[in-house]
């Protein structure tokens, strides 16, 4: 496809075009699947952001340094974000931290590991990476060692900072229409904790997004 064809369906936020935008959503190589080719890009991302951002002279006669702990900004930074050649449309909410896109990763916990720990993550003030388990994966003493696993390999690559919401979707959907209900339900948001019921909807849609992992 020639750049200004993408260009002129991206200014059109795709409207009249669902086929081709889900080629990109379903064809394309997605960053979180341990997909080197994906995986690359982002890293030359990462590259190219560090080399503008740190050092860089501020207002109070300090330097600048990057994280990847954006709490909620990631849901206001979509909103003024128009459409994204991964077949994101307009003005939805983008990733959070280092997470992948809201249900890009599609080969399980392990690969999303394997793709954040190619980031060089010492190069940064701090790391955030979000996965959502169903209840059922974490059952029993197999399930919590299973996790234990999953969180000392991630710091072997070199990750810095991993967190869980344990709650599938269809409890989050039922929270939203029955909040009075769910009173008590906390998730993960992006750093911090928080009840789920306290949120924006947006924020709860985009927690509701993100991929629910069912195996390991």
């Amino acid at each position: 496809m020639a750049m200004k064809d993408l260009l002129k369906m991206l200014s059109a936020n795709f409207e009249g075009l669902e086929k081709q935008r889900l080629l990109f959503v379903n064809k394309t190589p997605k960053y979180g699947n341990d997909n080197d080719e994906a995986d690359d890009i982002m890293r030359w991302v990462f590259d190219e952001f560090y080399s503008v951002v740190n050092g860089r002279t501020n207002t109070k006669g300090g330097v600048y340094r990057i994280n990847m702990l954006p709490t909620t900004c990631h849901v206001y930074f979509g909103s003024v974000t128009g459409a994204s050649a991964d077949g994101r449309k307009a003005w939805m909410p983008l990733s959070e931290g280092i997470s992948p896109v809201q249900g890009a990763d599609r080969k399980g916990p392990t690969a999303v590991l394997k793709s954040a720990g190619k980031m060089d993550h010492v190069r940064t003030g701090g790391t955030l990476l979000n996965q959502k388990f169903t209840p059922q994966l974490l059952e029993g003493e197999k399930g919590i060692e299973n996790l234990s696993h999953l969180v000392r390999s991630y710091f072997t690559m070199g990750g810095h900072h991993i967190q869980f919401n344990v709650v599938n979707a269809e409890t989050l959907r039922a929270a939203q229409v029955n909040p009075e209900q769910h009173r008590d339900l906390i998730v993960r948001v992006a750093g911090y904790s928080d009840y789920f019921c306290d949120l924006s909807v947006a924020l709860q849609d985009e927690i509701i997004a993100r991929t629910e992992h069912q195996g390991f």
